[in-house]
């Protein structure tokens, strides 16, 4: 059993849906890659995640992975973001996300070159107000993924890809009140296109320290895309 693995993760960059001037309706998340060697081994990072350098929305990741043999880790991670007025934007929210999952992990023969691969499911809420307090748009949803990484693992350094997919359904979209030029509109267009589908969301891991302790620097993208048309 190897000792307590933490991971420092101070830099996440998302790039999520978030609208200019609207509300926020979607946001993908980090990736949880622990790239383990044997049973026994911990995980754990808390990290700043932002979205368009924190202009668009900021906030703290908690991560946790553990090996429960040789082959076979945990995960969990929970997200919090906040979002403010801000320049053109009429709109603040605030949003959480958390998932568990369970898979396989393993390498070679030297445990340079490792892989793993995860499934799982999150569930997500995201709450907009707009900055005359008489709109909002409130919606729920949970996601299932598969998420398998490979890349190379050293004593000081990691780089990881992950290929991830997902498929997101969202459980909670009438409780909102969006108006223009004084008429009532419905952002069932938005939901009609975008609910219950698959999403490619690829990522970059690259982390590097001493064993014990280590910084993070993430990227990851989201094919989905939020038409503002569709609701504005």
């Amino acid at each position: 059993m190897k000792p307590l693995l933490i991971l420092l993760n101070c830099v996440l960059v998302i790039p999520n849906l978030f609208m200019a001037c609207g509300p926020v309706l979607y946001s993908n998340v980090g990736h949880n890659v622990p790239f383990f060697h044997e049973k026994g081994e911990v995980s754990g990072k808390i990290s700043y995640v932002a979205s368009d350098g924190g202009e668009s929305a900021s906030g703290i990741g908690i991560q946790g992975a553990y090996s429960v043999s040789d082959k076979v880790a945990l995960i969990s991670n929970f997200y919090s973001m906040k979002g403010d007025y801000s320049g053109d934007n009429e709109w603040e929210g605030n949003g959480s996300y958390v998932e568990i999952g369970g898979g396989l992990f393993g390498g070679g023969s030297t445990k340079k070159f490792l892989y793993d691969a995860f499934a799982g499911i999150g569930t997500g809420s995201i709450k907009n107000q707009s900055v005359t307090n008489t709109e909002f748009i409130n919606v729920k949803f949970f996601k299932p993924f598969i998420q398998p990484s490979f890349g190379f693992s050293s004593r000081y350094f990691d780089i990881a890809l992950t290929p991830r997919v997902a498929y997101l359904a969202y459980t909670s979209k009438d409780d909102f009140k969006f108006v223009q030029d004084g008429d009532q509109l419905d952002p069932i267009q938005y939901f009609n296109k975008n609910n219950k589908q698959f999403l490619f969301e690829p990522g970059i891991t690259i982390r590097g320290g001493i064993p014990v302790v280590k910084l993070e620097l993430q990227y990851s993208y989201s094919t989905l895309g939020e038409p503002l048309s569709d609701i504005r």
